[in-house]
């Protein structure tokens, strides 16, 4: 409990932003100006791509009210100075929980082997989350971009790996009206005496990771009826794995290792007619281990279809065959197909959703059969109303169909103006094989950027344990 008030008084020191009226001002100005930046994205883009950001529905304003969100009548800032300052955006957000089960004083109840594991218990135990992002501009053309959460849990029956973990991720952008790309390093470090040991794929023995770092590089170019995209990806997994010594199972050697792959993916787009492109597409995982059991490489191709059609409904669609090389993959999964299709709408009274589809099927030469691997249909739809508040209260609901993966699940969630700034999130998630579950959030907004929240969330895992958290936080914007 100790190292937890520690580590909570140290974060808000850095978090804490209470400020004097003028800097509210200040906050005030910025929230205007990000929802008309919010208002001028959902100009730009189909509404499947922010069917969660409920700020501003275009389809209430008259054309006039929307000629203003038009990038093209843009008018260039009075205060380029203002302006400037907005360049360089905080986000912050902490939060304690106590977290409280029913599962029975069991090692299997945890997840994987632990040395500590018979001192987990029952009793209620203490989390702390912290997450910041900093991002900012230095230049028209260059952006970054600063991520990190640190979680502390007291060890418990929480179904996690891990109960101390920072995730640390630096980006750094350029864009250009035909050019786009990423530079990215990831960085996820486990406390050892925080982590359980699990079984890890093309590990013979129980394995604790200590660290997992990644170096990304992303870019996208247009040259007219041409593009590119290419993504590559270099992973290092640091881990400690235990071996039962010969003479004495009971006893165990612990070894130090690293795990290193790189991954690349890489299309070239052609344009044949408007909203339609044709991409070949090759992939491959180099397994830089000394064995290189895990080398794969796909080669295909396929099309693409994306037509905006109006303000208000866009539809997508994606067929794509690969081919799969590699020692460890079934002959009948080597020929694969994925098909993709979904259609978004927005409607003038607030309401809008979108559906989609997947399968993915793979061929057998020597059987000449064509076997179905999943299908997945998910369909969406909200009502956003009382949007003359500081935020929106909404209407959310969604089924995700998925019976080859278990992954089938229904959800419903409402965010309700209650009164003076303060909100109700109610969400009731079902899994017809997994879990339901329940939460409940009350939110008080001191002003449009800062927050103070309490949240229950309440999960029952079918035949294995049932499970409470209870969430105090705040949110800040400056």
């Amino acid at each position: 409990m100790k190292k937890i008030l520690i580590l909570l008084l140290i974060l808000f020191s850095i978090s804490q932003v209470f400020s004097d009226e003028e800097h509210n001002n200040k906050s005030n100005a910025k929230s205007k100006n990000k929802y008309y930046k919010i208002a001028r994205s959902l100009y730009r883009k189909p509404f499947g791509e922010t069917l969660c950001i409920p700020f501003i529905w275009l389809g209430n304003l008259t054309d006039d009210e929307k000629d203003k969100f038009d990038p093209s009548n843009e008018q260039e800032p009075k205060d380029l100075d203002q302006q400037r300052r907005f360049n360089l955006t905080n986000w912050s957000q902490i939060s304690l929980n106590y977290f409280t089960t029913n599962a029975k004083h069991d090692i299997n109840m945890v997840t994987g082997a632990s040395q500590e594991a018979e001192s987990i218990n029952t009793k209620g135990k203490f989390g702390l989350k912290y997450q910041h992002e900093l991002t900012g501009k230095i230049s028209e053309e260059f952006s970054y971009d600063v991520k990190e959460e640190i979680f502390y849990s007291e060890k418990s029956h929480e179904r996690r790996n891990s109960f101390l973990t920072n995730n640390l991720k630096l980006s750094l952008f350029y864009k250009q009206e035909t050019t786009y790309l990423r530079l990215q390093f990831n960085n996820r470090y486990y406390n050892p005496d925080e982590t359980n040991f699990l079984n890890l794929p093309g590990v013979v023995y129980n394995t604790q990771q200590q660290m997992t770092s990644s170096a990304i590089l992303h870019l996208k170019q247009d040259f007219g009826k041409l593009s590119l995209n290419v993504y590559s990806n270099l992973r290092d997994l640091e881990y400690r794995y235990v071996v039962p010594l010969e003479e004495n199972n009971d006893e165990y050697e612990v070894h130090q290792a690293s795990d290193y792959d790189s991954y690349t993916d890489a299309k070239l787009f052609f344009k044949i007619a408007d909203h339609m492109k044709v991409f070949g597409r090759m992939y491959y995982k180099d397994d830089l281990n000394e064995l290189s059991l895990f080398d794969q490489m796909n080669l295909g191709g396929g099309f693409e279809y994306d037509n905006k059609i109006d303000l208000f409904s866009s539809i997508k669609a994606k067929v794509q065959y690969y081919n799969n090389i590699s020692d460890k993959i079934n002959n009948e999964q080597d020929h694969n197909f994925v098909t993709q299709l979904r259609y978004s709408r927005r409607f003038r009274n607030g309401i809008s959703g979108f559906v989609s589809y997947i399968n993915r099927s793979c061929y057998d030469n020597e059987t000449s059969q064509i076997y179905r691997v999943s299908n997945m249909l998910r369909i969406h739809a909200m009502y956003s109303y009382s949007i003359e508040n500081l935020n929106n209260s909404y209407l959310l609901s969604g089924i995700k169909y998925n019976p080859e993966n278990e992954g089938t699940l229904g959800f419903i969630e409402q965010n309700q103006y209650l009164f003076k700034d303060i909100y109700s999130t109610v969400n009731i998630k079902y899994s017809l094989d997994l879990f339901t579950s329940y939460s409940l959030k009350f939110e008080y907004f001191l002003n449009s950027l800062q927050s103070f929240w309490i949240k229950n969330e309440y999960t029952d895992f079918y035949n294995i344990q049932k499970q409470n958290l209870i969430y105090f936080g705040s949110t800040f914007i400056f």
